[in-house]
């Protein structure tokens, strides 16, 4: 049986390489040890080949078995033939989060650190071994968040690799999850039955953590078929939902596109609105469509890996819903925006329409990038991307550095040139790129072009605060890492 279940999953993987036209790209596998992502490499090496894989192992260091387990995935890799790496966390560079928040912490260092392995060896496709179960557990999680449709759907087959740089063809690399049609009992049967060793991570059992307590939720549950807590019927759920948000997002995308306006450079996008300020607008109108509009603008202008809360979108919802009827009313509304999923709503005015921006961060919440040469590009705060590079023909010295600063981290240096640079601005600038709430969560750009020169500062719509290096000899670009597209798949 377990053979056969090899050869099927092979056959499926290779269908799926297949329809996403990836046959002919060199695979990143995302093994860490456990049976599931062991297997992913065993059905990988047979699927594609192994000389057309290469697999990473990020080491969290959490415990201190985990550098042997490592060595040891490495070990089996070289014995089917795949390349290896094994990426350490350092904790000690960053300020180690409270447990509440260790798993969050953890899985973004993870999603960089593999990012950094599609960009050294410019692969575009990173395979995980996820499965059935894990589907249902996210199902679960989510749930209990109050996701709407958008989240309930669950995980897709391909989406974006999370705080990831653009590869050389410009285009963000993809997770792949061919493993979804399997539950964890096949995968462990595989293993058994090729004699691959795999290693159960004790933290898995730590229900302090709530995906670890909802997977023993899950587990208990598939003892008892009337249970509706089991993977089958949240997984028939799921599958439903998923039709719903199918439907929802055919006629979505063409809604949007006359409707939404994405500042990709500010990171910011903009929904209509009714031209006599009494009427929801048509994006609004339905509280089906209206709901799924503001999952995919706040998805996009937060750029985080899963989909916002039913509870964070009911009040944007509400505001707009009060908006239209106090204007109807001839009343006034006293609520004037909403911060929340990391988002900012701003309610329309004369100048502009719906505008959704990041929400203030918190003190030190956005690090200073470290100096990068001319030509790099950082992807900061998780959802610009920014490059600083000489202009065509023109000659810079090679000590010339650059840095990312958030606007709160350069006041405290450069108060009096960012504010005159934002007086002049207001004068060139749309109002709806020079609100406050927008000009808030702007990169600021410090450019030396010797290390011990004052620095010459840029917002990120790219307005430089003085005629220096920067002005002259610089171009300086700056995009959303999720491009335009605002109905992604998660």
């Amino acid at each position: 049986m377990a053979a056969i279940a090899a050869s099927h999953a092979v056959s499926h993987v290779q269908n799926i390489i297949q329809r996403l036209q990836l046959g002919d790209k060199r695979l990143l596998l995302a093994v860490s040890g456990g049976a599931d992502s062991m297997a992913l490499a065993y059905i990988a090496s047979r699927a594609v080949g192994p000389r057309n894989c290469i697999a990473v192992t990020v080491d969290h260091g959490f415990r201190p078995e985990s550098a042997h387990e490592a060595a040891a995935v490495g070990r089996y890799m070289q014995k089917l033939g795949i390349q290896h790496e094994i990426r350490r966390l350092k904790w000690e560079e960053v300020q180690k989060p409270p447990v509440q928040r260790l798993e969050e912490v953890a899985r973004q260092r993870r999603y960089t650190e593999i990012g950094n392995v599609c960009q050294t060896y410019q692969v575009s496709a990173v395979l995980t071994g996820h499965h059935s179960g894990d589907q249902a557990e996210t199902f679960l999680f989510r749930f209990i968040r109050h996701s709407g449709i958008h989240g309930l759907s669950g995980m897709s087959l391909q989406t974006a690799l999370p705080f990831a740089l653009p590869a050389a063809d410009n285009k963000t690399p993809v997770i792949v999850r061919p493993l979804l049609d399997f539950d964890k009992r096949t995968l462990y049967s595989i293993c058994k039955a090729g004699g691959i060793e795999w290693f159960e991570d004790a933290s898995n059992s730590d229900t302090r953590f709530k995906r670890n307590m909802l997977r023993q939720i899950i587990r208990e549950a598939d003892d008892d078929n009337r249970s509706p807590f089991n993977a089958s019927s949240l997984l028939k759920v799921r599958k439903a939902m998923q039709g719903h948000r199918e439907v929802i997002d055919r006629g979505l995308a063409s809604l949007l596109d006359k409707h939404a306006t994405v500042r990709a450079d500010l990171g910011v996008v903009e929904l209509a609105a009714e031209t006599d300020g009494q009427q929801l607008p048509r994006w609004a109108s339905n509280p089906a469509v209206r709901e799924r509009a503001l999952a995919s603008v706040v998805g996009w202008v937060n750029c985080k890996d899963h989909p916002p809360e039913l509870a964070h979108l009911r009040q944007f919802e509400q505001l707009i819903v009060s908006f239209y009827k106090a204007r109807k009313a001839g009343a006034s509304i006293a609520q004037t925006s909403v911060s929340t999923a990391g988002v900012t709503m701003l309610p329309p005015t004369v100048r502009h329409g719906w505008l959704f921006c990041r929400q203030r961060p918190r003190a030190n919440e956005i690090q200073i990038t470290k100096d990068l040469a001319l030509g790099a590009t950082a992807l900061w705060d998780g959802r610009l991307l920014i490059c600083v590079q000489a202009k065509p023909g023109r000659s810079i010295p090679e000590a010339v550095t650059w840095r990312v600063y958030s606007q709160d981290a350069a006041m405290h240096k450069w108060a009096d040139q960012l504010l005159e640079h934002r007086h002049v601005c207001r004068k060139t600038h749309r109002p709806a790129d020079m609100h406050q709430a927008v000009l808030a969560v702007q990169p600021i750009i410090s450019v030396k072009p010797v290390p011990d020169a004052q620095p010459t500062l840029a917002f990120a719509f790219g307005s430089v605060c003085a005629e220096s290096l920067a002005a002259t000899d610089l171009d300086i670009s700056v995009r959303a890492v999720r491009g335009t597209d605002l109905v992604a798949r998660n």
